[in-house]
């Protein structure tokens, strides 16, 4: 879930029994109709003070039953248009009529169940999946746990990085469907929603040798994002892959990869230009 605050394992441990749903947008007037709904029935909508970060529970069936806050209270005072989950969250269960749990780490709890792809025929990844976090010591909350997005493939997206006889470069843009989600969370919506646009950098794929079971190719290179002129938000960085084949066939079985960069977010009014940086991993899947 991209811009809410729901970071920490304890929390998102205290939300599986039930239905939740969070919007971060620019103002009411910009909501999906069905998130309106639900919006003008939360006493948050009455709050003159709110920020436009909220948390919505609804019961199986859909329906709204608990609304507060999205952004957590602080120690440092001031929270006005902030909510504190401890108190928030066993209310939803209260209201929801289902018994809170004590928590003890992960002891005990639910696993984490992260969004994957099935397989398919044909021996080729389904496609691949993305971890990818803000790195900022400045802002640790945001930096625990990373954002994870899946990006399905189709066999034609995959043929860029067949195994080559020799090194080669390979356009940046080739690979715009797992860049274009190289984004921190917690940004303005209006960013959020605008998608970069230009994709330019150059990547070197060279083989890198074989053992008795598979063959490896390195890729390498620098990549830049841009939504528009130099006053929309950018991103610029490496990014690093290892791929794997079969002994007698160029076609790519796996790819592991790492990124670092900055993601360049034009703040509003012409404020500047804050530098956030990144770190990405790529899995492609399923295994």
């Amino acid at each position: 879930m991209r811009g809410g605050p729901l970071s920490d394992p304890a929390i998102l441990e205290m939300l599986q029994p039930f239905v939740v749903t969070a919007w971060h947008g620019a103002s009411a007037s910009e909501m999906p109709a069905d998130v309106k709904e639900v919006f003008q029935k939360s006493e948050v909508a009455k709050d003159p003070k709110r920020f436009n970060i909220f948390i919505f529970v609804l019961d199986s069936d859909g329906r709204f039953v608990h609304g507060f806050h999205g952004l957590p209270a602080t120690t440092r005072g001031a929270n006005e248009g902030r909510s504190d989950y401890t108190k928030e969250i066993p209310t939803a269960l209260a209201k929801l009529k289902m018994p809170a749990k004590k928590l003890n780490g992960r002891k005990g709890g639910q696993p984490v169940v992260l969004p994957d792809l099935k397989g398919r025929d044909g021996g080729l990844p389904a496609g691949v999946r993305l971890f990818v976090r803000l790195n900022d010591e400045k802002d640790p909350f945001r930096s625990k746990l990373p954002v994870v997005e899946v990006v399905a493939m189709r066999a034609e997206d995959w043929k860029a990085l067949a195994l080559p006889e020799k090194a080669k470069e390979i356009e940046a843009a080739a690979l715009k469907s797992w860049l274009v989600q190289l984004y921190p969370p917690g940004i303005r919506a209006a960013d959020q929603k605008k998608p970069f646009t230009k994709i330019s950098g150059t990547l070197k794929l060279e083989p890198a040798g074989a053992d008795k079971q598979r063959r490896y190719a390195l890729l390498r290179g620098e990549v830049k994002l841009a939504k528009g002129d130099d006053k929309e938000s950018a991103f610029e960085g490496s990014l690093q892959a290892v791929l794997t084949y079969g002994l007698d066939a160029p076609e790519i079985k796996s790819v592991r990869a790492v990124g670092e960069g900055h993601y360049l977010y034009r703040e509003l009014r012409g404020r500047g230009t804050q530098r956030m940086p990144m770190v990405v991993a790529i899995e492609s899947r399923p295994e």
